[in-house]
C-alpha cells in the first residue's frame, strides 16, 4: 500500500511545498537543444571576453610603463643600485674611496652618497633595509646592469596580477576584481611613477598582498604567507602594518572555525615559522650593521618620535633674478644639520601631514568616490567581513602611521591605493548584493528603497559635487555612479533577481576598456632619460674628465652627483651640501682628494652663490682650468637633469694642484 504524504502542518509549510512542486515540475520540462546549446556556450563567451580585456588592459599598460622608464637616478634608487652591487660581488659593506681620504676629518658617522649610505669610522652601509637590494641584485645577475630598470616594471604587473586573484577570493568574481584592478590603474594616484624607477615600495605591496593572499580564509599556506609578510618587512620595515589585517584575518577565521584553541595554535605557529624566515635577512644585516639585530639601520628616523618637530629654517632672501639657477619647484637638498640626518617620524607632524594626506586622497579619488569606499566598508561589514577587516584597517592604520612623517607623500600611501578600489566595488557592486539579500530576507519594500536611495544619492553626487580634474578622473566621476545608479535602479524594479551578474561585467569591461585605451593613447610619451641618453652622457663625460675623478657639484641643478657616480665609470661625486654636513670645505676636500691621488673637479652653474670667492680661494691652492663650458641644450650630457628645468648653463672645472 503507497504510503500517503503527510498534510502540512500550517499554510507557510504548504506554501512552501507548493513551491517545491513548482520548481520540481519547471525542472522536468526538457530544455529545447537551441536555448540549452546557447546555455552551454556563455561561460566560454564569459571566460573568452573577461580574458580578452584583462589582457589588454595589462598589455597596455605594461607597454606604457616600459616606454616611460627613466634611468636617470634619484637618491633612494642609488642607494639600492650600490647596495645590489655591492651583494652581487659577494659583500654587505661598501668601499667608497673617497671615504679613505676623508678619513680623521668626517664625524665619527655620518651620511655619505647623498645620504644612502652611513660613514661608521672607516665602514659604510646603506641606510635602507636589504630587502629589496637582494632582489635587485638576483635580477642583475640574470639580466644584467642594462635590465636593473625593468624590474620594478616587472613587479608593477605582477602586483596587478595579483590583485586580480586577490580580489576573486575577495569577492567570489572575476568581474569584480578585474573592475578593482582597472581602477589601480585609472585613479590618478601616480603609483606607476614607481614602477618606472628601481625604487622598493611596489616589492613591499607584492610581497605585502601575498602574504595577505595566502592567509585568506580557506587556505593552506600559512607558512609561506607569514614568509611573504615577513619579508615584505625586509623590504620596508613599515610593512609591518600588514601584520595587522593579517592577524585579523586569521582571528576572524578562528572565530568562525569555532574558537578551537588547537587549530589557533598550528596556525600561528606555522605563520610565526614563516615570519621569522622572512625577517631573517633584515635581522642579520641589523646585527651586522650596528650590533642589535632589532635596531634597522634607519632608527635614527624614529629616535626622536615624542619629540617637538625642529622649527623649519628661515628661507634664504630671495636673490634677483640674474642669479637664480633652476625652475620651481626647487630640487629636494639633503640636510646639514647633523652629521646623521634623522627624526623624520615623530607624533608632532599628525596634525600637519594627517591634512595633507587626506588631501592627497581627495585628489586622487574625489569626494563622491571617497563616499562611496566609505560605504563599501559599511557594505562588507555586513557582506565581507574579510573585506572589512583587511582594507578598513590597513587602510586607516596607514593613513595615521604615514602621517608621522614630516610631509605627506603619494608613495607612502601606495598600500591604501590598492586597497581602496575594493572597497568602492563592495560600495558599488555589493550595494545590489544587500538589496538582493533583503528581497530574499521578505523585505523587498526596504531592498527597493535601499536601492532608490542610493541610486539617487549617486545621480546627485555626480551631478553637483565637484570631481578632480587630473587625469580620466572628470570621466570616472561619472561614469562608476551613472552605471551603479542604472543598476540599482534594475534592482530596485527586480529585487529578486540578480542584478550584479550583469552590473559586473558591465563595470568592469567598461572601466578595464577604459584603462586600455588611456594606456594606449600615452604610448607615444616616452621618458627623457633612458640607455641612449646614459650612453651618450657617458661617452661625453669620460671625454672631460680624467680617470679617477672626485666631481664636487650642487642639488641646485638636479642629481647629478648620483649618476656620475653609478653610470661614468670614470669619476666619484659628491655635493656641496656633503661637505656642508660634514663641516669640510671645498678647498680643503679638494687638497685631501689631490693628496689622496685623486683629481678634483667642480660642476657648477655660472649662477652658482659665491661662485668668484670659491674659484679666488681655490686658485690659491690649484690651477683652475675651465675644461668645458656647458650650454644648456647639452646639459643632459653630462648627468644633470631636473623636473624643475630644461636644461642650464654648466661649467666644468679641473683643479690642479700647484707645484
Amino acid at each position: 500500500m503507497a504510503a500517503v504524504p503527510a498534510r502540512p502542518t500550517s499554510s507557510r509549510q504548504a506554501r512552501r511545498a507548493a513551491a517545491r512542486a513548482a520548481d520540481r515540475a519547471t525542472r522536468a520540462q526538457p530544455t529545447p537543444p537551441v536555448v540549452a546549446r546557447t546555455i552551454r556556450s556563455l561561460p566560454l563567451a564569459s571566460n573568452i571576453l573577461w580574458g580578452s580585456v584583462l589582457l589588454a588592459l595589462l598589455a597596455f599598460t605594461a607597454t606604457n610603463i616600459v616606454r616611460k622608464i627613466t634611468w636617470y637616478l634619484a637618491v633612494d634608487q642609488f642607494g639600492y643600485l650600490v647596495f645590489a652591487h655591492d651583494l652581487l660581488h659577494g659583500h654587505v659593506l661598501h668601499h667608497w674611496p673617497p671615504l679613505d681620504a676623508l678619513i680623521g676629518r668626517l664625524p665619527p658617522r655620518a651620511d655619505i652618497l647623498a645620504q644612502t649610505y652611513v660613514a661608521d669610522g672607516a665602514r659604510a652601509y646603506c641606510r635602507y633595509s636589504p630587502g629589496f637590494p637582494i632582489l635587485l641584485a638576483a635580477w642583475l645577475r640574470i639580466f644584467g646592469d642594462d635590465g636593473a630598470h625593468y624590474l620594478n616594471p616587472s613587479i608593477f604587473m605582477a602586483l596587478l596580477v595579483l590583485l586580480v586573484a586577490f580580489g576573486q577570493r575577495i569577492f567570489h568574481s572575476r568581474w569584480r576584481a578585474l573592475a578593482a584592478v582597472a581602477m589601480v590603474t585609472l585613479f590618478p594616484t601616480y603609483i606607476h611613477f614607481w614602477a618606472i624607477t628601481p625604487t622598493r615600495d611596489l616589492s613591499a605591496h607584492l610581497a605585502g598582498f601575498l602574504g595577505l593572499y595566502l592567509l585568506l580564509p580557506g587556505g593552506r599556506h600559512r607558512l609561506a604567507g607569514g614568509l611573504a609578510l615577513g619579508y615584505a618587512v625586509t623590504i620596508r620595515p613599515d610593512a609591518l602594518l600588514y601584520l595587522v589585517p593579517g592577524g585579523l584575518v586569521l582571528t576572524l577565521e578562528w572565530l568562525r572555525a569555532g574558537r578551537r584553541w588547537d587549530r589557533a595554535v598550528s596556525t600561528l605557529s606555522a605563520a610565526a615559522i614563516g615570519l621569522l624566515i622572512g625577517l631573517a635577512p633584515l635581522l642579520a644585516y641589523n646585527w651586522m650593521t650596528s650590533g642589535n639585530p632589532f635596531r634597522p639601520t634607519q632608527a635614527m628616523e624614529v629616535e626622536r618620535f615624542f619629540q617637538s618637530s625642529a622649527p623649519a629654517p628661515t628661507p634664504p632672501a630671495p636673490q634677483p633674478d640674474k642669479t637664480r639657477i633652476g625652475y620651481p619647484p626647487p630640487g629636494w637638498h639633503g640636510g646639514t644639520i647633523e652629521a646623521v640626518q634623522g627624526g623624520g617620524l615623530r607624533l608632532s607632524n599628525l596634525r600637519t601631514t594627517l591634512p595633507g594626506n587626506v588631501a592627497i586622497l581627495r585628489g586622487a579619488y574625489g569626494n563622491v568616490m571617497l563616499a562611496i569606499a566609505i560605504w563599501g566598508a559599511v557594505v562588507a561589514l555586513v557582506r565581507r567581513r574579510t573585506l572589512f577587516v583587511l582594507a578598513v584597517s590597513y587602510v586607516l592604520i596607514g593613513l595615521v602611521f604615514f602621517s608621522f612623517w614630516s610631509r605627506p607623500d603619494n608613495r607612502y600611501l601606495s598600500g591604501v591605493f590598492c586597497m581602496l578600489p575594493l572597497l568602492i566595488v563592495e560600495g558599488t557592486l555589493g550595494t545590489l548584493d544587500v538589496v538582493r539579500l533583503l528581497a530574499r530576507r521578505r523585505l523587498a519594500a526596504r531592498g527597493t528603497g535601499l536601492a532608490l536611495g542610493a541610486a539617487a544619492a549617486l545621480v546627485v553626487g555626480a551631478t553637483m559635487v565637484a570631481a578632480p580634474r587630473t587625469g580620466v578622473m572628470p570621466m570616472l566621476s561619472w561614469i562608476v555612479p551613472t552605471l551603479t545608479a542604472v543598476a540599482l535602479v534594475a534592482a530596485a524594479v527586480a529585487p529578486h533577481r540578480r542584478v550584479a551578474g550583469v552590473a559586473a561585467p558591465v563595470l568592469a569591461v567598461t572601466l578595464a576598456g577604459l584603462g586600455a585605451w588611456r594606456a594606449y593613447t600615452n604610448l607615444d610619451v616616452r621618458g627623457g632619460f633612458q640607455r641612449p641618453e646614459m650612453l651618450r652622457a657617458r661617452t661625453a663625460f669620460a671625454r672631460v674628465v680624467e680617470p679617477g675623478a672626485v666631481v664636487i657639484t650642487t642639488e641646485d641643478i638636479g642629481r647629478p652627483a648620483e649618476n656620475i657616480e653609478y653610470y661614468s665609470g670614470v669619476a666619484w661625486a659628491l655635493y656641496f651640501t656633503d661637505l656642508a654636513r660634514w663641516g669640510i670645505g671645498v678647498t680643503e676636500a679638494a687638497e685631501r682628494f689631490a693628496v689622496a691621488r685623486m683629481k678634483p673637479y667642480l660642476l657648477i652653474p655660472p649662477t652658482q652663490p659665491d661662485r668668484t670667492r670659491m674659484l679666488e680661494e681655490l686658485g690659491r691652492s690649484f690651477l683652475v682650468e675651465r675644461t668645458a663650458d656647458i650650454a644648456p641644450g647639452q646639459a643632459m650630457d653630462y648627468f644633470v637633469a631636473a623636473p624643475f628645468h630644461r636644461g642650464v648653463r654648466l661649467e666644468l672645472y679641473r683643479l690642479t694642484p700647484r707645484g
